[in-house]
């Protein structure tokens, strides 16, 4: 039986204003303004750089959620579709040697249940 074609991700050319905006609630938990600030600036100013699913699994330091997830199957959907899909934005801590996912788990979580090694699009942010 031959192997099932993945799906390829149609990327935006950036996140809309409502993803840097979850960004800053999300960073909000974690750290001060003045350093959220400077994240989202340069989140915004960043180039996209691309990385495996399974990279970004590893370097956030995060499980990817039951089969069952909802907004991770919405994800799914999506890309199976078609449909565009922004990129991810993360925010690199040396200090904790990880990388925080500002916004876009669910995006990384379903383009591994896809295809662990698909390449995803993201903007990253810090030292």
């Amino acid at each position: 039986m031959p192997k099932q074609q993945t799906p390829s991700i149609t990327w935006q050319d950036d996140a809309p204003p409502s993803d840097y905006e979850a960004a800053g609630h999300y960073l909000a938990l974690v750290d001060v303004q003045k350093n959220i600030d400077k994240a989202l600036a340069d989140l915004h100013a960043g180039a996209i750089v691309e990385y495996k699913a399974t990279d970004l699994l590893r370097a956030a330091q995060l499980a990817v959620p039951k089969a069952d997830d909802r907004p991770t199957r919405e994800q799914i959907k999506k890309i199976k579709r078609g449909e565009p899909v922004s990129p991810v934005l993360l925010v690199r801590v040396p200090a904790l040697k990880k990388v925080i996912v500002a916004d876009g788990f669910h995006r990384i979580c379903a383009a591994y249940r896809i295809d662990p090694d698909v390449v995803l699009h993201c903007k990253l942010a810090g030292g």
